[in-house]
């Protein structure tokens, strides 16, 4: 898979709830691996992720790929949304 498929990939938590999209993702160059995934946050998957929902802009966050159970058309990660709370970063 090339690292530009990933760009615009819808990303959904466990039980099925939009998050949002890929917007981009972090490199550890030492390893030469994907890290994290930046994600631009749906309004409504901000707003139970960090508690507010963003004024101006969309909410942008950071998740680890050690969180991803499948990459196929979509990315689903391995967490509800409940439990992604303490591992989205916000960014």
């Amino acid at each position: 898979m090339l690292g530009s498929s990933l760009k615009n990939l819808v990303i959904y938590s466990k039980d099925m709830v939009k998050l949002g999209k890929v917007t981009d993702f972090e490199i550890n160059p030492d390893e030469m691996n994907v890290t994290h995934l930046i994600l631009e946050l749906e309004d409504q998957a901000a707003k139970e992720i960090f508690g507010k929902s963003p004024k101006l802009r969309h909410a942008k966050g950071r998740v680890a790929v050690l969180l991803i159970e499948n990459l196929k058309d979509a990315i689903i990660l391995k967490q509800s949304i409940k439990d992604l709370k303490d591992t989205i970063e916000k960014l």
